[in-house]
C-alpha cells in the first residue's frame, strides 16, 4: 500500500503496509523568512524538550516558522504519545543524506521549507519519488514496530548546483 498519496489522516502511518505518509501543503512560512534563514546556510540546528522548551530554544526563529513547529510538533506529539520531540532545522548548500536509506528510529517527519524535497522510494523499490516543497512527510523508520516496513529515502543530490534547501525535521526523543 502507497500511502504517500494526499493523506491528511496521520494515523494512517499506523497501517503497516504503509512505510510513508505524504500531506501535502505549501510552506507556510514567508519567502522573507526563508531568505533571511538560507543566508546563514549550511547549518544545523538542534533542541530536544517539550514543546515549550523546543519553543524557547528557537526563540530567534522567524515567527511564523516558531508557528509552524509548534503547530506540527504538537500533532507529533499526538499521534507518537509523547511528551518531548527532537527537533532540526537545516539550511542545507551540499549532498547531505545521499544515499537512499531508512532511518534507525520509530518515526521521522520531514517537511522542505525551501528548495527540493526530499526522495523516497514509494515501494522501497529504488525508483524515486520527490516530495513537494512543503509537503509535510512521515517516514517510517527501522524502530516502528514488528511487521513494519522502513521507508527508503535521502536527501535530494544539490552539490554544486547553488541551489539550498531549509528542512525541518522532528523525531520522537531517544528511549
Amino acid at each position: 500500500m502507497n500511502c504517500a498519496e494526499l493523506v491528511i489522516d496521520w494515523d494512517a502511518i499506523r497501517d503497516p503496509a504503509c512505510s510513508i505518509l505524504i500531506e501535502p501543503r505549501m510552506p507556510p512560512i514567508s519567502d522573507i523568512s526563508i531568505e533571511e534563514l538560507l543566508r546563514e546556510a549550511p547549518f544545523s540546528w538542534y533542541v530536544e524538550g517539550t514543546l515549550d522548551e523546543v519553543q524557547a530554544d528557537l526563540i530567534t526563529l522567524p515567527g511564523d516558522m516558531r508557528i509552524d513547529i509548534s503547530n506540527l510538533g504538537s500533532r507529533f506529539m499526538k499521534l507518537m504519545h509523547v511528551d518531548k520531540l527532537r527537533v532540526r532545522i537545516e539550511g542545507v548548500t551540499g549532498n547531505a543524506c545521499k544515499k537512499l536509506h531508512a532511518d534507525y528510529t520509530d518515526l521521522r517527519l520531514i517537511t522542505t521549507y525551501a528548495g527540493a524535497g526530499t526522495d523516497y522510494a514509494p515501494q522501497n523499490d529504488r525508483r524515486l519519488e520527490r516530495m513537494p516543497t512543503g509537503a509535510v512527510g512521515l517516514f517510517k523508520g527501522k524502530l516502528f514496530g514488528n511487521g513494519h516496513t522502513p521507508c527508503l529515502h535521502r536527501s535530494p543530490p544539490i552539490e554544486g548546483t547553488n541551489e539550498a534547501r531549509l528542512v525541518l525535521v522532528i523525531d520522537t526523543p531517544e528511549k
